[in-house]
């Protein structure tokens, strides 16, 4: 659809993401995060889910933590933001039932360089509708007015998911068949990366 892009061999470089640098940033992290508190309700060690595991006895809560990201330069380029809430409770949601999860609750955050009602009424009707979407409670949020660190607006969520213990799904049994689709939250299939990125561009008002 539309403009031809000249190269359709896109990797993560391409666009705009350098694997190997966010993977150093992340691992200088996560490398000071050693600390596990004590008493009832600790960390579940589980490496490679999407979401954190909390054991509360024969339960388990999750917490899952995502955003938008680049899809809201779409939103920007459509002046559409009625959308980006539904995308970014569907992010948190999605990395939730990896586990047998089911949400529950959901906080958001949106920065944003100056106070807009007119944005954050569109993305309050987003969010929700996803919240009724998947039966969620939305138990809170902030509105951070950053004008020296945002251009425009960034909007990110945490869900916290409940879980039956004994029916928890690791993927231990699972084969992986399905790979991410673009416009989804990683860099390769990022907007910037896509066919449509270039047409937004070019019909926004």
């Amino acid at each position: 659809m539309g403009t031809e892009m000249k190269d359709k061999e896109w990797t993560y470089a391409k666009a705009g993401v350098d694997i190997d640098r966010k993977s150093q940033a992340i691992s200088a992290l996560v490398g000071h995060l050693k600390y596990r508190r004590t008493g009832k309700a600790r960390m579940l060690d589980l490496p490679g889910q999407f979401t954190g595991l909390i054991d509360v006895g024969d339960h388990i809560l999750t917490l899952a933590t995502d955003g938008v990201g680049t899809k809201l330069l779409v939103a920007e380029a459509l002046n559409k933001w009625d959308t980006v809430g539904i995308d970014c409770m569907a992010m948190n949601v999605n990395d939730t039932i990896c586990v047998g999860a089911e949400p529950i609750a959901f906080v958001d955050y949106i920065a944003i360089d100056e106070p807009k009602p007119e944005i954050t009424e569109q993305i309050g009707k987003g969010l929700n509708l996803a919240a009724e979407m998947a039966n969620v409670d939305l138990v809170g949020g902030e509105v951070a007015v950053l004008p020296e660190m945002v251009r425009g607006v960034d909007l990110s969520g945490t869900a916290l998911g409940l879980l039956d213990k004994a029916k928890m799904v690791t993927g231990a049994d699972i084969e992986e068949w399905m790979r991410e689709t673009i416009f989804l939250h990683n860099g390769e299939g990022s907007p910037r990366a896509s066919e449509f990125w270039y047409d937004a561009l070019q019909i926004a008002p």
